[in-house]
C-alpha cells in the first residue's frame, strides 16, 4: 500500500504541482563514489543508477545548475529556477574523473568536486576510508581499541558485520580530538588489528590527479577544497582549523590557476562545524559552504550552511526530492523527513 501511494504521489509530481505548492527550493545532491560493477565499497552508486536519473532530468528538461548560477542565485536573493537540481561529489577519488565526470558529459550537466587536497597529493587517504579497510583485511574476530581519548572501544567481529564495526569504529571517532588522528590509525589501530600499513594508497583508493581536476574545469565542472585531510573541523584547534581551510584553499588555487569561493564541511553535520570556521571561511573569501543536512537549498539560507542530500539508491526516492513531494511533506503534511542518509555519506 506504501508503494502504491509513493507511486501516485510521484505521478502527481510529474505535473509540477509541488514545484508549485512549494517554490523556491532546490534539491543539491551529494555522492561520494560511483561503480561500474560490483564493488564492496560502502556507499557506491551503480553507474547505471546514475544514468538512470540523469536520463529523466534530460527527457523532463531540467536545468542542472553550475555553482556560478547558483552563487548567484544565494547572494542576489533571486528566485531559484523552477525545474533546477545541482550535484555534488566529494573527496577525489579516480572514480569521481573517470567514471562520474564522463557520465555527466554523456548529458552536458556539471558536476562540483569538492577534493581533499592532500589526497590529490596522495599524501593520505581518508581516515574513515581506512576504518573500512582496516576492519575488512582484519583477522581477528574481536579486539579492544584504545582511541585517541583513551577510552575503550570494542571490535566484535563475531557477532557484528564488518559494516556494522566499521561504523561503530568511525561514528566514535567523530566525537574524539582527531589533532593526530591519522598517526592514531597507523600507530595505533594497523597494529592492534593485525593489519600492516599499506605502502602505497589501496587500489580501490586511489585519488584523480590534478590533471584531472583541470581537465574537469576545463569541461564546464566545478572544482573545489574539502579541507586537506578530511578530519572534522570542530574537533580541531584554531591553528588547525584554519591551516585545513587554507592550505587546502592554496593548492586548489595552486594547481588550478583560480582562487575558490566554495567550500564542504568534512563529514557535514552541524556538529562538526562551528562559528569559528565559518569567521575563517570569511576571511579567506569563501562565499558559500555546504554541510550535509538533507534539506533543500532555499531562498534567503545562510551562504554558509548550504544542505545537501545523499542521491539516493532508489528512483522512488529520487523522485520524491527532485519534484519537491519531500518538500511538501515538511511544509504542509508535516510528515516525518525521509532518511537522513540513504547512502553513507562522510
Amino acid at each position: 500500500m506504501k508503494s502504491f501511494i509513493v507511486r501516485l504521489a510521484n505521478l502527481i509530481g510529474e505535473t509540477g504541482i509541488y514545484r508549485l505548492l512549494c517554490p523556491n527550493r532546490m534539491p543539491v545532491f551529494m555522492l561520494h563514489r560511483i561503480t561500474e560493477g560490483p564493488t564492496a565499497l560502502a556507499g557506491a552508486m551503480p553507474a547505471d543508477t546514475l544514468r538512470r536519473y540523469l536520463t529523466y532530468l534530460s527527457d523532463r528538461q531540467y536545468h542542472v545548475l553550475t555553482m556560478t548560477e547558483l552563487l548567484a542565485v544565494v547572494e542576489q536573493n533571486q528566485c531559484i529556477p523552477d525545474k533546477s537540481v545541482m550535484f555534488t561529489i566529494d573527496d577525489g577519488f579516480r572514480d569521481h574523473h573517470d567514471l562520474a565526470g564522463k557520465i555527466f558529459d554523456e548529458f552536458g550537466f556539471p558536476l562540483n568536486f569538492f577534493v581533499i587536497t592532500d589526497l590529490l597529493d596522495s599524501k593520505l587517504w581518508p581516515w574513515d576510508d581506512q576504518i573500512n579497510y582496516v576492519i575488512a583485511h582484519t583477522s581477528k574476530v574481536s579486539a579492544d581499541i584504545v582511541l585517541p581519548s583513551g577510552q575503550i572501544q570494542p571490535i566484535d567481529l563475531e557477532n557484528k558485520t564488518q559494516r556494522q564495526a566499521a561504523r561503530e569504529l568511525r561514528n566514535q571517532l567523530k566525537r574524539e580530538d582527531q589533532e593526530h588522528l591519522y598517526d592514531w590509525l597507523r600507530n595505533q589501530l594497523y597494529p592492534v588489528l593485525d593489519v600492516a600499513f599499506p605502502t602505497d594508497i589501496p587500489p580501490e583508493y586511489q585519488p584523480m590527479s590534478w590533471d584531472d581536476a583541470r581537465s574537469l574545469r576545463a569541461r564546464g565542472h566545478g572544482v573545489y577544497p574539502h579541507t586537506c585531510s578530511h578530519r572534522i573541523l570542530s574537533t580541531l584547534s584554531l591553528a588547525e582549523k584554519q591551516a585545513e581551510i587554507n592550505q587546502s584553499l592554496e593548492r586548489v588555487e595552486t594547481e588550478l590557476a583560480y582562487r575558490p569561493d566554495v567550500f564542504a564541511y568534512p563529514t557535514g553535520r552541524r556538529s562538526d562545524y562551528d562559528k569559528n570556521d565559518v569567521a575563517e571561511l570569511k576571511k579567506s573569501g569563501f562565499r558559500m559552504a555546504f554541510n550535509t543536512v538533507p534539506n533543500y537549498v532555499r531562498q534567503g539560507q545562510n551562504p554558509y550552511e548550504l544542505s545537501r542530500f545523499s542521491l539516493p539508491e532508489r528512483l522512488s526516492e529520487f523522485l520524491q526530492i527532485v519534484n519537491r513531494f519531500e518538500a511538501l511533506n515538511r511544509r504542509v503534511l508535516r510528515q516525518p523527513e525521509l532518511p537522513a542518509n540513504f547512502l553513507l555519506t562522510r
